[in-house]
């Protein structure tokens, strides 16, 4: 006894992934954008971030390795990077010459 499927078989299940991936993107850029617009919060995240990545600089810890010395710095670049933000502001993206 033969059973016939009901449903086709799926070709694009490929590029609906690749979209699914695409939108995922956008929507993690967005939300970091709109952390990083806020500055009071801006400052927070950068200077917990810039805490563990201290701690890790100047303690010498026995269980520390590659790993911890890479996210360490990957946590230090970006809570300086918030905090000068923070710090610094929107700059205007265009500066008329005439004034």
């Amino acid at each position: 006894m033969d059973v016939e499927r009901t449903d086709p078989p799926r070709d694009d299940a490929r590029p609906r992934n690749r979209r699914a991936r695409r939108l995922a993107m956008r929507r993690a850029r967005g939300a970091l954008l709109r952390l990083a617009f806020d500055r009071r919060v801006a400052a927070g995240a950068g200077l917990a971030l810039l805490a563990p990545a201290a701690l890790l600089r100047m303690a010498d810890y026995g269980w520390e390795s590659w790993l911890t010395d890479g996210l360490g710095l990957l946590c230090g670049a970006t809570g300086v990077a918030f905090v000068s933000f923070a710090l610094s502001g929107r700059r205007p993206d265009w500066i008329d010459p005439e004034e």
